[in-house]
């Protein structure tokens, strides 16, 4: 409807133009529309005493464009700044509420205009809201099917547009998804899903810059938090709990060739696959979920020291163990988890553990230790091995058994050089943890697990076994669940 240049009153009376089309009008009815006339007339229509105030909703005013503009011309500002300036001759009777992704768009456009401005956030809804819709009542039966259909909706995380558009628009573009949810289908559907959502309006640098920060560990402050919830990456739950978007995330693993993948990118993928086929049923897979964000986490360190305790966030530590200040030594390699035979070969796996190696055994027998790994103490240069048992129960753990076993492998390994503690990822439902138990060693409940890994957001790992202790503190997370979905990736 613009017809020249982009002056004030040819943006108010081209959005006039544009108001009374989506009112019915044909769009020649509308060419010679005036913004402050236009305006009457609505008021006239619905009936608007003095009393009243009329409420004009403008959606994706960040999406307008125009033929005419100048490659340096901010069409949604100028026209925001136009059409509240015309709204201020009302004298409050007009208002206009305009939404887009990114809040530096609305600010810039309607502070011109000399009105008071207000920037309003939509508060989160539960991330179990899928549940609760029954346009998605197919994804919820598929859900309880197929465990990859179950992740990608957590991975959704209540987000309104994903739900409501995203996922019909990956249905349709691929129709036997529910029925067959294969690796390349499911790809194809976060794609669907953060095209439709608008997720996508960030480079591919800024989101390796971005992702990198957000793994590693203190530097995740540096973010800027309110950038990344306008652009859709950060998602903030209820519970004040932020995730980086997991659909995003995922999404950006899987966008490399296997030759050109990054450990970070590997091992990030890898985890969601662990997740993928974690059920009531397969509790070994818990420690492959762990082991690669072990992985990932010290990816993200790029080789700094951290004092213990700040790797294992949300673990009960014992506070002499976590005060010391380690690197981790990474082995160049994409994949920074290497498997053995298993443990018995004291030298080998010594020689690889100071080699940075995250040593997996393939006897799943090993007695008491599922994997190692390695930290280098600053200072000493002394070798500190993390023997790491996983436990992935909804009972109480017997932690006097527990560290019986580990203690065999502990002693095999232990010498001047080398000190060994334990790491037990478990997911018992209890509250807390006797000091005496935890002594030097790190140890987690399943509240504790929920703190460490959701960054990666909300995974199976956190609802298929829930106790009554982390729903307290996160009600939602009891809606996530599915009756025994099982499934793996094609």
């Amino acid at each position: 409807a613009l017809k020249h240049e982009a002056t004030p009153k040819a943006l108010a009376d081209a959005f006039a133009a544009a108001l009374l089309v989506r009112c019915g009008y044909k769009k020649d009815d509308a060419y010679d529309a005036e913004l402050k006339p236009t305006i009457l007339w609505l008021q006239q229509k619905l009936c608007c005493t003095n009393e009243d105030t009329l409420v004009i909703c403008v959606d994706e005013i960040g999406d307008l464009q125009c033929q005419v503009q100048e490659p340096t011309f901010n069409m949604p500002s100028a026209t925001m700044s136009s059409v509240m300036n015309i709204a201020n001759e009302f004298e409050g009777q007009v208002v206009f509420i305009f939404s887009h992704i990114k809040d530096s768009v609305l600010l810039t456009g309607a502070s011109g205009s000399g009105r008071q401005v207000l920037s309003l956030q939509l508060p989160p809804l539960s991330p179990s809201v899928w549940k609760e819709l029954s346009l998605l009542h197919k994804w919820q039966n598929a859900a309880s099917d197929h465990a990859e259909i179950h992740q990608l909706l957590l991975a959704c995380c209540g987000h309104p547009r994903c739900l409501v558009d995203g996922l019909p628009a990956a249905l349709r573009q691929r129709p036997s998804l529910l029925e067959h949810p294969t690796e390349a289908s499911l790809v194809e559907a976060r794609h669907v899903i953060i095209q439709t959502s608008k997720f996508n309006d960030i480079s591919t640098s800024d989101m390796d810059e971005v992702i990198f920060k957000w793994f590693s560990l203190k530097q995740s402050q540096t973010l800027n938090v309110s950038e990344l919830i306008a652009n859709g990456l950060l998602l903030r739950l209820p519970g004040d709990v932020d995730v980086l978007n997991p659909l995003m995330l995922q999404s950006w693993s899987a966008g490399a060739t296997r030759q050109s993948q990054t450990p970070m990118r590997w091992h990030l993928s890898q985890v969601y696959d662990a997740d993928a086929v974690l059920g009531p049923n397969t509790e070994k897979k818990m420690e492959g979920l762990m082991f690669h964000y072990e992985a990932l986490l010290r990816v993200g360190l790029k080789g700094k020291s951290i004092p213990l305790r700040d790797f294992y966030v949300g673990g009960c530590i014992d506070p002499e163990l976590g005060s010391k200040q380690v690197t981790a030594l990474l082995p160049s390699s994409r994949d920074l988890v290497l498997h053995v035979p298993n443990f018995q070969n004291t030298e080998s796996v010594l020689s690889k553990l100071r080699d940075g190696w995250i040593l997996v055994s393939k006897e799943h027998n090993e007695p008491g230790v599922e994997f190692l790994t390695p930290w280098q103490e600053h200072g000493s240069g002394k070798l500190l091995v993390a023997a790491v048992q996983c436990k992935f129960v909804k009972s109480k753990v017997t932690w006097k058994d527990v560290s019986q076993k580990l203690q065999v492998v502990k002693d095999s390994l232990t010498s001047e050089a080398v000190q060994v503690f334990p790491v037990v990822y478990a997911t018992p439902d209890q509250e807390s943890i006797q000091t005496k138990t935890y002594k030097g060693g790190v140890y987690f409940t399943e509240s504790g697990i929920f703190e460490f890994t959701n960054r990666l957001g909300i995974l199976r790992l956190h609802v298929m076994k829930l106790g009554t202790v982390l729903k307290s503190h996160y009600p939602w997370l009891e809606g996530s669940q599915v009756q025994e979905a099982q499934g793996q990736i094609a």
